[in-house]
């Protein structure tokens, strides 16, 4: 173990921060290298001097990696805790949302990392790549399509990719309309995106989808939805109240079922590949609960969602324990959600 990790297996001593822990990354001012890392379950603050990550976007994961990405196209894997890193391929792509799907230290790791990025008009476009890759290439729902990110003719199709998934040795994604696609041909020549279900009944999409894994299904929630069934098909209601519906599908039958409960779990989303957790695994977190984060620096848009009591009340999210620190700390950059990993 490195003088790093001692260093901060020391601080995290000294602040009583207990492991297993899922910390909330927060840069402490635009001029600064330090981060914060908030364990909110324990209400403790952390920190950790980061040059590595001056001027770098980040995105954070469950396995203690965080993609990232700079002004100057670079963009990779690193690990906060350990300083390792892995480079993936340069990009001057107008980068959405990085998803890293597995965590790259695990042997015969498949590791793929996912960019969503903005075409000419929308999010019309998803790339993917592996560490020591030289290129990035492109997944269109085109069966001829070549794979390939350098032609530029291509209009992707103009899907609003929400977020990708790796699930029971397959990728999957979404779009905000809520369909589901599969990843075919990743290390072949002609990679491409398959619809697999189409959008869950009376859904018309929302702003934003996330696939997760529920107990071993393969699960859908959507932020702000418009949704017939609960009478939210006006624009004017989306951002106000923050609202999620839940779908499970059947992947047999690629039918939908709309379902009031994370069970034991708690779901994690926002600036991260989205993960769910066994509550009592991690002292403090609650069940049956979203901890939301979003691209934007809006506390208005960032908290606890309990989806038992919003399941007769639109209640929307609840603030952060300690939210004042967080909300400060918020004007600077978007938090990213980061579970240490392997546990200190």
């Amino acid at each position: 173990m490195t003088a790093v990790c001692r260093s901060w297996r020391a601080s995290l001593a000294d602040q009583k921060i207990n492991f297993p822990a899922i910390c909330l990354m927060l840069q402490e001012d635009d001029t600064s290298d330090n981060h914060c890392f908030y364990s909110m379950l324990e209400e403790i603050f952390d920190e950790l001097d980061l040059p590595e990550l001056r001027e770098w976007r980040c995105w954070g994961s469950p396995f203690g990696w965080l993609v990232t990405h700079d002004l100057n196209c670079e963009i990779r894997l690193f690990n906060p805790f350990s300083r390792a890193s892995f480079p993936l391929p340069k990009s001057s792509w107008c980068i959405e949302k990085l998803i890293l799907s597995i965590n790259p230290k695990e042997s015969n790791s498949n590791c793929i990392v996912f960019a969503i990025y903005w075409g000419f008009l929308d999010r019309g476009r998803i790339g993917f790549a592996k560490p020591g890759d030289l290129a990035w290439r492109t997944l269109i729902y085109d069966d001829g399509d070549d794979g390939d990110d350098d032609d530029e003719d291509d209009d992707g199709g103009g899907f609003l990719w929400d977020d990708a998934i790796y699930f029971k040795c397959n990728f999957y994604g979404c779009l905000n309309s809520g369909e589901i696609f599969l990843f075919e041909d990743l290390n072949g020549a002609h990679p491409k995106s398959v619809k697999f279900a189409s959008r869950p009944p009376n859904f018309h999409g929302g702003r934003t989808c996330y696939l997760f894994d529920l107990d071993g299904n393969l699960c859908m929630t959507c932020r702000d939805p418009f949704d017939v069934d609960d009478g939210n098909d006006d624009d004017e209601d989306i951002g106000y109240t923050i609202k999620f519906v839940i779908f499970k599908l059947d992947m047999d039958t690629k039918s939908w079922e709309k379902i009031y409960s994370l069970g034991d779990r708690s779901l994690f989303l926002g600036n991260c590949c989205t993960f769910t957790v066994a509550a009592a695994d991690y002292p403090g977190c609650k069940p049956n609960c979203i901890y939301s984060t979003d691209a934007s620096i809006d506390v208005a848009d960032i908290g606890i969602y309990d989806v038992e009591k919003n399941r007769d009340k639109d209640i929307g999210l609840e603030p952060f324990p300690k939210s004042k620190p967080v909300e400060q700390l918020l004007s600077v950059a978007p938090p990213v959600w980061i579970i240490p990993y392997p546990p200190l």
